[in-house]
């Protein structure tokens, strides 16, 4: 990320940037997706919990290392210091004419430096404020204070706010919510930002400034991003519901109903099968065709749509917690942490892998290829790989989890996805491959 950029530009630099070189899309498990409409004369197929795509994920750059403890420690020892700094800022005043020579003629100087700079000492080192803490701001300082000048040098003042220190997913949350809430015009803006303990848009742009040149180096800080970004969603999603929205349909519950989905496809989702599945839960036939019609029009209500996704959300949940078929314990583990009012889990999502991430990503991939070519993905995918559709939903159960909150494994992702479009594109159909799985 770049100066004061927002976390929604950054990811719409990257995603422009990917388009303009080819860098294929990172799918993301969308648990109840609508399904594609039914065959004419034909009893509709359970919607199946499916992958849909969303941005690649971007790689960070990597800020410059810094040396500030042993600039440090080769300062001189100066006597008249300025006690109102912390000794690491105090310099000699009689070197100030050496130290022009060593000064970068293109640095910013003053209180208008730009924000996210760190200047350098005289040895040319950049400073690494968190070591040289102690210069705090005051209510004078917002207009525009971000640095401060000492013996001709600039340097920049970290300021925290009231955030805790280090804890990555607490600082994107508060970023994102004082980012929308621009959305709800000045004094909606100056509220939110009142209610993360910040006096005014300057002091928000410093504390921002402060956790960024600290921690934008480090991986979890921008995984932390997309842990928090998906919080939100959720958070979204449980405003949206209405009383009344996740009630049972004539008694047929949203789990009940995903449940029997789930086996039923796997049974071969033939009349028989779902009169043994309906029994025990005294369901007849047309109960369930008219609970059926509900629940998919409640998923697919595109006049409240979080409210719609925070349905299907709650469905894929349902469906994988049912165990169901291959992989059915591996989706159970996995299924704790995908509803709308379970925390992210992200990269600690439970439960073994069922499949190595390069054969998800090769069987995601072929599908994908296949859909281009017109072909019967469903036919395929038991053709090819020996899978229904519930094992590809209960294995995208882990995997999907993991990859939408790791920018590392996105970038693994588009690598793979690269290699096996050309494969499959190719009509090379070995399910083996060059992989072990």
């Amino acid at each position: 990320m770049m100066g004061d950029e927002t976390f929604a530009d950054f990811e719409r630099r990257v995603a422009e940037d990917q388009e303009s070189d080819g860098t294929a899309p990172v799918p993301v498990h969308v648990p109840g997706k609508k399904p594609a409409p039914p065959a004419a004369k034909a009893r509709p197929a359970p919607p199946v919990p499916s992958v849909v795509e969303e941005e690649d994920a971007p790689e960070e750059e990597e800020p410059e290392a810094s040396d500030d403890d042993e600039a440090a420690d080769d300062e001189p020892a100066d006597d008249d210091a300025d006690d109102s700094l912390p000794d690491e800022y105090d310099g000699d005043d009689d070197e100030a004419a050496d130290d022009a020579d060593d000064d970068d003629d293109d640095q910013p100087k003053g209180q208008h430096a730009r924000p996210g700079f760190r200047p350098k000492d005289r040895d040319g080192v950049q400073w690494d404020y968190v070591t040289h803490e102690g210069v705090g701001f005051n209510d004078a300082d917002d207009e525009d204070a971000m640095t401060f000048e000492k013996n001709g040098k600039t340097y920049f003042k970290p300021d925290w706010g009231d955030w805790k220190i280090g804890d990555f997913v607490g600082y994107w949350t508060k970023h994102f919510d004082i980012e929308g809430s621009q959305e709800g015009g000045e004094k909606n803006f100056l509220a939110t930002l009142k209610k993360h303990g910040l006096r005014n848009r300057n002091h928000w742009k410093r504390v921002t400034a402060t956790f960024l040149t600290h921690y934008a180096k480090e991986p979890e800080f921008t995984n932390a991003a997309l842990v928090a970004r998906q919080e939100g969603v959720r958070s979204k999603m449980r405003d949206a519901v209405k009383p009344g929205m996740l009630d049972p349909v004539e008694g047929v519950s949203l789990q009940v109903w995903a449940g029997i989905n789930a086996k039923l496809i796997s049974a071969g989702s033939d009349m028989a099968a779902l009169k043994k599945l309906l029994a025990p839960h005294k369901i007849d036939e047309a109960k369930w065709a008219r609970a059926s019609e509900t629940w998919n029009a409640r998923m697919s209500d595109q006049s409240n749509p979080d409210a719609a996704m925070a349905i299907a959300t709650e469905y894929g949940k349902a469906f994988a917690s049912g165990g169901a078929g291959a992989y059915g314990a591996s989706a159970q583990e996995a299924s704790s942490s995908m509803g709308i009012n379970d925390k992210v889990a992200g990269k600690k999502v439970k439960g073994a892998e069922p499949v190595s991430f390069e054969r998800w990503v090769e069987i995601q991939t072929a599908q994908g290829v296949w859909a281009q070519q017109g072909k019967d993905v469903n036919a395929m995918l038991k053709k090819v790989f020996g899978l229904t559709a519930v094992d590809w939903s209960n294995m995208s159960a882990h995997w999907s989890q993991k990859l939408s909150t790791d920018y590392q494994l996105a970038g693994k992702y588009g690598e793979l996805n690269a290699k096996y479009t050309a494969q499959y594109s190719a009509g090379d159909a070995d399910p083996d491959g060059d992989l072990e799985v």
